[in-house]
């Protein structure tokens, strides 16, 4: 028993040792075949240009699986073009020899699946093209290996090898893999590198695909909804207005002048301040006016003496003389108390003072006829509109529309246009038109200068001529400025 027992421990070292050997071959075979992908991939990405990359990766691919060639194509349209051959630098893409290559790989791709020939397998593959291109170019083994990019077959990866060395499991499981990881980095240089039309090309036929394929219901929902959407605004009309921004103006205003030469003495109000008719809104000094009020007040008193002392005495020719004086110096009392009452300005109407602030300026001196205040009326509005010149031609005499006033948002203002203005305004680059309108009721709230938005309605069109008319006429007029 003691010998059977150490025979049994000696067989159990041994099959160790070997389990271990294996082991260690097996964990070195994936080590090499894993830093093998990772080399490939990194010279994939390490040129700049696809070509010379696609052809040293199938170049050190072909010395890496003992291949006399292998080659690369990708999908274009519904036939495979051969992009890289290993060894080949500068090929040409339509030689025989290539477009037999493409063809091989298109068999492989239709059927989805790698195809090694001439040798047995358990499934039923079409091999023809793979016989065809043996007997026509004299290869000995082929392996051809698909591989997919986003879910989709776009290209293949043909190896090929001599008679005397045919492709065994673990090299072609180990090409799968190779093919599995650079086919999609090749892929994507490839894409990258094309024309923007080949690229737009390609995009389109992806949506397109997208559109009538199976799947992404999302984006055929939105895709619906938005089709609808357009049929909608081309079919239905609404209300086509002509927006500009409007100010509030008094529609009659009054200026208060400086009847004479003088200094200010007194300031009642300030703009914004809200006035009755009668009230006194400034004053002008009439200190020199009061001495000459008295001056000639004394002079026709002291007249009257005389004149009474003429007529007492008879003596005609005097009282001729001192009746034209009494005259003159009543013409100057007269003069000098209608000054004095236009010192004290009085307000001509209920209003609002909308300019002339003399609080600061007391003491000053003014000039007759200068502008002092200006007061307008708070019954009766005029609506100012910035119409812009490519829209004045719809706005006529006769149409309403509504105002909105920047402090209050929430209440709309009735209008009716009355006059057009021939003038254009320039302001911010852009020229506007002038429209003149009257509101419809006016509200205590009203204050002149208050500013808006608005609308001026035009007539019913449809709603994608609303909303793409502006982009159509600057569309047509750079075509027409750029047109020979």
């Amino acid at each position: 028993v003691p010998a059977i027992q150490r025979a049994t421990m000696r067989q159990i070292e041994e099959a160790t040792v070997w389990f271990e050997a294996i082991i260690n071959q097996c964990s070195s075979t994936e080590k090499n075949q894993l830093v093998t992908v990772v080399e490939l991939v990194a010279s994939c990405l390490e040129h700049e240009q696809f070509q010379t990359a696609a052809t040293e990766v199938m170049t050190d691919l072909t010395s890496r699986l003992f291949c006399e060639r292998i080659s690369i194509g990708f999908m274009h349209g519904n036939n495979v073009a051969v992009e890289a051959v290993s060894h080949s630098a500068g090929f040409d893409s339509k030689s025989r020899v290539n477009s037999d290559i493409g063809e091989t790989m298109q068999e492989a791709m239709d059927q989805d699946c790698t195809i090694i020939y001439p040798q047995a397998s358990e499934e039923v593959l079409l091999t023809r093209c793979h016989a065809a291109f043996i007997k026509e170019h004299g290869a000995g083994m082929l392996a051809t290996v698909p591989f997919v990019v986003n879910g989709k077959i776009c290209g293949a990866v043909l190896a090929e090898r001599s008679s005397d060395r045919p492709f065994d499991d673990v090299t072609v499981e180990h090409l799968k893999q190779i093919v599995s990881m650079i086919g999609p980095v090749l892929e994507v240089r490839h894409r990258d590198e094309q024309w923007l039309p080949q690229k737009v090309n390609i995009s389109c036929k992806r949506f397109i695909r997208k559109i009538f394929g199976p799947g992404h219901i999302g984006l055929k929902f939105c895709l619906g909804i938005g089709v609808l959407g357009l049929l909608l605004v081309t079919i239905v009309s609404g209300d086509y207005r002509v927006t500009g921004t409007a100010k509030l103006e008094a529609m009659t205003q009054r200026v208060i002048v400086a009847p004479q030469d003088g200094f200010v003495a007194q300031a009642n109000v300030r703009p914004g301040d809200i006035i009755q008719n009668g009230d006194i809104l400034a004053a002008l000094d009439d200190k020199d006016l009061q001495l000459e009020s008295r001056k000639w007040s004394s002079q026709l008193e002291q007249l009257q003496t005389e004149y009474r002392d003429a007529l007492a005495k008879h003596d005609r020719s005097k009282v001729s003389i001192i009746s034209a004086k009494r005259l003159q110096a009543m013409a100057q009392l007269n003069l000098v108390n209608e000054q004095l009452s236009r010192t004290r300005l009085a307000a001509p109407f209920d209003g609002l003072i909308v300019s002339g602030d003399l609080s600061q300026a007391l003491g000053s001196p003014v000039e007759r006829g200068q502008v002092l205040f200006m007061v307008a009326p708070l019954d009766s509005y005029r609506v100012i509109l910035q119409v812009d010149e490519r829209d004045i031609g719809n706005i006529k005499e006769g149409q309403r529309g509504n105002l909105i006033l920047s402090g209050m948002p929430r209440k709309p203002f009735l209008f009716t246009v009355e006059k057009i203005t021939p003038v254009s305004v320039t302001e911010a680059g852009r020229n506007f038109f002038q429209v003149e309108a009257k509101m419809k009721k006016n509200v205590d709230l009203l204050r002149p200068g208050m500013e808006g938005v608005a609308k001026i309605d035009i007539d019913q069109r449809k709603l994608i001529w609303i909303w793409t008319h502006r982009l159509v006429h600057w569309l047509r007029l750079t075509f027409w400025a750029w047109k020979p």
